[in-house]
């Protein structure tokens, strides 16, 4: 059979739950639905310095989530996108042990293709609205609203004659005051092994610009300035005509101020 490209949000989670959607866009009444779950751990951070340190007092952490991305189409060009998700933080150490479960931020917006041929451009507007309480660690998130604007650029390519596609996109995340304003950007590139598999690179990045205001002491996943780049591999398999399953690993490549982990995920990708 011919090569088809993988038109579903191939995605890496952030422990903020964060999902990043791919340049296509649904069809006029086309539903997508993506169940997600992940697990994230780390017994280190990365200092100001970018040096790798091992976490204070035999410190460690883990965070787990379970979401819902999904994606409606009002028209062939214009989607709703959005997201929710339930998480579990933890921390250990040799004096403290906290762990705190909620719902974590959700993140609703609108996505317009610009236009389509050989290639496509979207651009993306996000709301990101916190869903949890501040009061207890470790912390599931800024508690903090914040808007998203993104531009996407995704085509298909044929390097020694493999059918593949990339899927490139740059954003800016501002919040409402206490955390510094946010560069994100991603580079993804897909193999097809066949009609119902599929290989998948990612590299995730945040950049943040200037400095935050407050301590998020007990979870070394989040900073209110930082900078991390993670790198994800996962396979999908299509099990029906518009069903796929993706499971995958993520590593945090580098980082400033941030903490150094890794983890997996696994995901469904439903269009109804």
């Amino acid at each position: 059979m011919g090569f088809k490209i993988l038109k579903y949000p191939v995605f890496l989670c952030f422990v903020v739950s964060s999902v990043f959607a791919g340049a296509w866009t649904r069809g006029k009444g086309s539903i997508l639905l993506v169940p997600y779950y992940y697990f994230y751990q780390a017994s280190g951070y990365y200092d100001t310095n970018w040096k790798f340190n091992l976490l204070q007092n035999g410190g460690y952490f883990d965070g787990l989530g379970f979401g819902l991305y999904f994606e409606y189409g009002f028209s062939d060009r214009l989607n709703l996108v959005g997201n929710f998700s339930f998480v579990r933080n933890r921390w250990i150490d040799n004096y403290n042990y906290k762990s705190n479960s909620d719902f974590g931020d959700f993140e609703i917006g609108l996505k317009f293709k610009i236009f389509e041929s050989r290639f496509v451009l979207s651009f993306q507007t996000l709301a990101i609205i916190p869903a949890y309480s501040m009061d207890r660690e470790p912390l599931v998130g800024y508690g903090e609203y914040a808007g998203e604007v993104k531009i996407l650029f995704a085509g298909g390519l044929r390097p020694f004659s493999l059918n593949s596609y990339f899927n490139i996109e740059l954003g800016y995340r501002r919040f409402y005051s206490k955390v510094a304003p946010q560069v994100r950007f991603q580079i993804l590139y897909g193999i097809n092994l066949g009609w119902k598999w599929q290989a998948i690179f990612q590299i995730d990045g945040v950049n943040s610009i200037g400095e935050g205001t407050f301590s998020t002491r007990f979870n070394p996943s989040i900073e209110t300035d930082y900078n991390e780049g993670k790198l994800s591999v996962s396979l999908a398999h299509r099990f029906t005509y518009k069903a796929w399953f993706q499971a995958g690993v993520f590593y945090d490549v580098y980082g400033r101020k941030i903490g150094a982990g890794r983890g997996f995920f696994i995901a469904l990708w439903i269009e109804i």
